[in-house]
């Protein structure tokens, strides 16, 4: 039988430790993080940030990943020690080659409580998007398709969106992934795509003036449209969760200076936008769910973005 090898333990200070959890996420137009402090009463405090866009995807996520961990230092020169939960790898990584020279800072070997990185997740959510536009009185109208893609009894939504012009020249596309809070709840994941595929629109193209065109938004989900037209009309919706109602009137909220039109088109019935959208939140949620790495999934969506993307615009 051959030995085991012999590893070498990491130096734990004694004393109870403080569990950190550390999320960051890159948008469009920033790089956001978050961090969650579980206190030795059982609560936890959460801290987010949000630093400015850099001249690439990954220098923005460096930027975030460093004001996440001063954020983490400051707690660290607080307590005796600190474990730290860092699930996506390549920022683990990132963090681990920082950590050598600070002692008290672990890097923890599981993962942290569900309802924990949940919390942290959400408070991101929740944070203030920028919502300056670049009003154009010769921007052209534009057409935005949305759609969201999630398992059966699943908790993690892929979000797609495309943008076009009018004559159906597809400007630029996104994708993401979002936990969503409670099983198969496809309505939340329909109302965040709407959310980002506006957001990525605000960042990355003039928006038409409201007597100059109008910025049509297309998505499959009656239920999403419904509340957030409800909502529109100022009444009080029912039979919705508190926090799709939230969500709903952040839409509206972030949109009150765009000339916004929403309008359902029937899914899977061969509109380009609709199909392209759900392609891209497919592909977001089936990478996550199998644990594809970052690199390999970037790769994918670029493959389809180029796929999709009129090469004159992109």
């Amino acid at each position: 039988m051959s030995a085991t090898p012999e590893t070498t333990a990491p130096r734990v200070p004694s004393g109870a430790p403080t569990d950190v959890i550390l999320h960051v996420r890159v948008l469009d137009n920033s790089g956001q993080w978050g961090i969650g402090v579980l206190e030795d009463d059982g609560s936890l405090g959460i801290r987010t940030g949000e630093v400015q866009p850099q001249k690439s995807f990954s220098a923005t996520r460096t930027e975030a990943v460093l004001a996440a961990f001063s954020a983490v230092l400051e707690v660290a020169s607080e307590r005796q020690y600190v474990v730290l939960d860092v699930s996506n790898i390549l920022i683990r990584k990132a963090i681990a080659g920082m950590i050598d020279t600070v002692p008290n800072v672990l890097l923890s070997e599981t993962t942290a409580i569900c309802a924990y990185r949940t919390a942290v997740v959400k408070a991101m959510e929740e944070m203030p998007v920028s919502t300056d536009v670049r009003l154009n009185p010769d921007a052209r109208s534009l057409v935005v398709s949305t759609d969201a893609s999630i398992a059966n009894g699943g908790l993690v939504a892929g979000l797609g969106w495309v943008v076009a012009a009018e004559d159906g020249m597809v400007l630029s596309c996104g994708q993401k992934t979002v936990d969503v809070p409670r099983c198969g709840d496809i309505l939340t994941g329909e109302l965040l795509a709407i959310r980002w595929a506006l957001q990525s629109l605000i960042s990355r193209h003039p928006v038409p003036a409201g007597s100059q065109g109008t910025i049509l938004v297309q998505s499959d989900s009656k239920a999403a449209l419904r509340l957030l037209r409800i909502i529109g009309a100022g009444h009080q919706p029912a039979s919705f969760t508190t926090d799709q109602i939230k969500l709903a009137k952040r839409i509206l909220d972030e949109s009150t200076h765009m000339p916004v039109v929403f309008r359902w088109v029937k899914g899977h019935r061969g509109d380009e936008g609709n199909e392209a959208a759900d392609r891209l939140a497919v592909l977001a949620r089936r990478n996550r769910e199998f644990g594809v790495t970052t690199e390999v999934g970037a790769r994918m969506f670029r493959d389809l973005r180029d796929e999709l993307v009129t090469p004159l615009a992109a």
